[in-house]
């Protein structure tokens, strides 16, 4: 019987459901804007493409039971396959050093296909040390098509974006219709049967599960070192674009894998570049990183920012980003932190306020409304982030300092004219705002060294010095504090307490590095020479003190005599080892000489009995 082509199989299938009328099931999916738009004629070319596919599948399929039955009988014959493929060396364990990792994604590429689960699971286990060579694997271009990685991921319901980024199957899902979706392709391919998968898409299955096992090297790398977390939510936004956007289902999971510390850099990633055209890649990369936000529940900035609230540089980082996103919703929220006890975070929430209130105006958004009668008028869509934050100022002022009101102003005046005067208004109240609360902060500070300073109990007083200059307050007078952190420093040496004294000594040489250097190096010096004098301390350690004071301070009477006392004590030390070692050298050398005196009494030849 003559072999039939693919494409003939699809006419077939067509002509079948041209004859046997409608099909079981119908699916009406209604799309709104221009992005999914489609005509009737691109959603039958699709369902043809689908059909033919389909169809293609089926005789790849059928071609590979015919091979596998023909290899059958010639390994019966005693012929030898030449398809398998050959083992390749390397060490089974998760890659720690490049060699290693090259050497395994060969194997997982080339190799036989019963160790690719040992090996995806290997690799999905590289860390930050190898996200050099992760990172441009997951960006390289595919040798294989799309449709050959959608004809494998469909057996395990993984859901791959059409040309319009819509994902059918969670959109079906959704809908109440009774289809698989894949919540984590790692695991599903994994525990895919290969015999499942036809032969001429094993390279495309290999290359899948390499694709996941790097997605989650990526998320590892991220977590493991927060400096590497920018350039990973970067390549992983990439990552979801190549291949037409075949992997972005598993890119979103592997940026959520990432968690709270991948929000700065996707609110970074959501600005789409000026002037960029909303089709372009770019846009819908920006789009994709708000969507990523979005699914993390971290997109409105009240929750992105309480998300962080536990942790300083993360904040931070956060708030700074929002010099960027410039989100009208957060304006009142960086408000609260400009008064923050941490620097970072009190600088960081500043700034970004004031990219709010400087600058050129920001353009404003507008939409056209129809009256009734026919007619049309535009409005403002939306209230600039500028007028966020006027307002959010002005209601603060209202709330905390009302003499630094000003009068409300109109920016726009007749003919449509900008007054500079009303532009500036909201810059004008922040930078009073932030003179104000500076003004109470340096009250506050002074407040608390005077109180120190005329404690009655003096170690307390330095402790209370301590808590203000750790919390990251603005910089006390040191000649107020060094001399007091000197005194309490003899109170406790004389309590028996040198190591807590030195530490006080060392505070005070590092307020009075720049002011007082002489006086610094005599601090730095007495600080050495009491840690010296710690116990637990070794010779050693208490020699490399002592000398490094000695370097400071060369001709101090207190350095030297600490060094020659130590060196007195080491002397008398290893004469007293010298002498025990002697005497257990003399004992062992006597007992060697009694074992060789009894060993020559027992082997000591007998005479010979005498006869009667």
């Amino acid at each position: 019987m003559a072999r039939r082509s693919p494409a003939l199989f699809g006419l077939l299938v067509l002509s079948a459901i041209g004859c046997t009328g409608p099909p079981a099931e119908v699916v009406i999916e209604t799309r709104v804007g221009e992005v999914q738009a489609r005509s009737d004629l691109e959603a039958a070319r699709e369902t043809t493409a689908a059909l033919a596919e389909v169809g293609a599948q089926w005789w790849a399929q059928r071609d590979q039971r015919r091979a596998a039955a023909d290899s059958s009988s010639a390994e019966i014959r005693g012929e030898v396959s030449a398809s398998v493929p050959e083992a390749i060396a390397y060490d089974p364990v998760p890659p720690q050093e490049s060699s290693s990792f090259a050497a395994q994604v060969h194997a997982l590429r080339e190799g036989p296909l019963d160790e690719a689960a040992m090996l995806t699971r290997n690799l999905a286990e590289a860390g930050a040390k190898l996200w050099p060579e992760i990172g441009p694997m997951l960006l390289a271009d595919r040798d294989r098509p799309k449709r050959e990685y959608k004809q494998v991921l469909a057996l395990i319901g993984g859901d791959v974006p059409n040309r319009y980024g819509h994902f059918a199957l969670h959109w079906k899902k959704a809908h109440g219709y009774d289809v698989r979706v894949s919540e984590d392709w790692f695991e599903d391919l994994l525990g895919l049967a290969h015999a499942r998968v036809s032969k001429p898409l094993h390279p495309v299955y290999r290359d899948a599960l390499l694709t996941v096992a790097l997605l989650r090297a990526a998320s590892k790398a991220a977590r493991e070192d927060p400096k590497l977390v920018a350039d990973v939510v970067a390549t992983l936004l990439d990552s979801g674009y190549v291949l037409d956007g075949t992997f972005r289902d598993e890119v979103g999971r592997a940026i959520d894998a990432i968690g709270d510390p991948a929000i700065p850099p996707l609110l970074r990633e959501s600005v789409a570049p000026e002037g960029a055209d909303e089709a372009s890649t770019a846009a819908r990369r920006a789009a994709y990183a708000t969507y990523c936000l979005d699914r993390m529940d971290r997109l409105h900035p009240s929750r992105a920012i309480e998300a962080v609230s536990h942790e300083r540089l993360l904040l931070a980082d956060v708030l700074q980003a929002y010099a960027i996103v410039r989100d009208g919703e957060a304006a009142p929220l960086l408000l609260d932190h400009i008064d923050a006890d941490a620097p970072g975070v009190r600088r960081a929430a500043r700034a970004a306020f004031e990219s709010y209130v400087t600058g050129p105006l920001p353009s404003v958004r507008r939409k056209s409304i129809r009256l009734l009668g026919g007619r049309t008028s535009t409005q403002r869509a939306e209230l600039s982030y500028r007028e966020h934050a006027r307002l959010a100022i002005r209601q603060r002022l209202q709330t905390t300092a009302p003499d630094l009101l000003e009068p409300e102003c109109e920016l726009r005046l007749a003919g449509g004219l900008v007054d500079a005067q009303c532009e500036g208004q909201p810059e004008r109240l922040f930078r009073a705002y932030v003179s104000l609360l500076d003004q109470r902060r340096m009250a506050r500070r002074d407040a608390t060294v005077a109180r120190a300073l005329s404690s009655d109990d003096h170690i307390a007083g330095a402790a209370m010095l301590d808590t203000l200059l750790s919390d990251g307050s603005d910089p006390v007078d040191p000649d107020l504090i060094a001399p007091f952190y000197s005194e309490v420093a003899a109170e406790i040496e004389a309590s028996g307490d040198p190591a807590r004294a030195a530490q006080l000594l060392r505070k005070s040489a590092m307020l009075l590095a720049d002011a007082d250097p002489d006086r610094a190096r005599e601090l730095s010096v007495d600080a050495l020479v009491l840690e010296a004098r710690v116990e637990g301390v070794d010779e050693r350690g208490r020699m490399m003190l002592l000398g490094t004071a000695r370097d400071l301070a060369p001709d101090e009477p207190t350095v030297s005599a600490a060094l020659g006392q130590l060196e007195a004590q080491i002397d008398e030390s290893s004469s007293g080892t010298r002498g025990r070692l002697r005497v257990y050298l003399l004992a062992l050398l006597a007992c060697l000489t009694l074992l060789a005196w009894v060993g020559a009494l027992l082997h000591r030849p007998r005479e010979p009995a005498r006869q009667p």
